[in-house]
């Protein structure tokens, strides 16, 4: 069958089709994951990952402006890079930074060249509300989205929002007159 037979027969929800396409595609998907991933396991993922969002969006592709083996590789490329910016941005959090009634930590700030500085900068993060540090360490520090904290903390993105935001100008007011004196 050809590609054009098989995607019609997809969005039909044809699962023998999408099988069929499966077997024809596995291989150059995995190759595109693996290169941007460079790990066999994180491209076995971003296979899953495509090949699923394909029986999703499978509408989403238009013969008239490419080929499909084309927008098969722009889809598992981008779920790949996708994926590695999820990795690079979040380090595994410690559990005393995700429970809900501990301060954040801020260990890595010790590595600064500037001690006092790193200091004067937990300091004020410390003072600010429990509830407005907690986004700013979730943020800044464990690498999550606002949409993220959101879902994590179980509370709407617009209160996220303006957790941030108020601890945000909050520690540029501060910051701005520690260094005054």
């Amino acid at each position: 069958m050809e590609d054009t037979q098989l995607i019609s027969a997809i969005k039909q929800r044809d699962q023998t089709a999408m099988l069929q396409l499966y077997e024809r595609y596995a291989d150059y998907v995995y190759s595109i994951a693996y290169r941007v991933l460079g790990d066999q396991e994180s491209a076995e993922e971003c296979l899953q990952d495509t090949f699923w969002r394909l029986w999703q969006r499978i509408d989403q592709f238009d013969a008239t402006r490419g080929a499909f083996a084309t927008w098969l590789a722009r889809l598992a490329r981008n779920i790949a890079i996708d994926r590695l910016r999820q990795m690079r941005r979040r380090p595994k959090l410690s559990e005393a930074l995700l429970s809900d009634d501990a301060q954040p930590t801020m260990t890595f700030l010790e590595d600064w060249a500037d001690r006092e500085r790193a200091e004067n900068l937990r300091a004020l993060i410390e003072n600010l509300p429990a509830e407005q540090a907690q986004v700013i360490a979730l943020s800044f520090y464990g690498g999550m989205s606002q949409a993220e904290i959101a879902d994590y903390l179980n509370i709407p993105l617009g209160t996220v929002k303006t957790r941030m935001r108020s601890a945000l100008q909050k520690l540029r007011t501060a910051w701005e007159s520690s260094d005054q004196k």
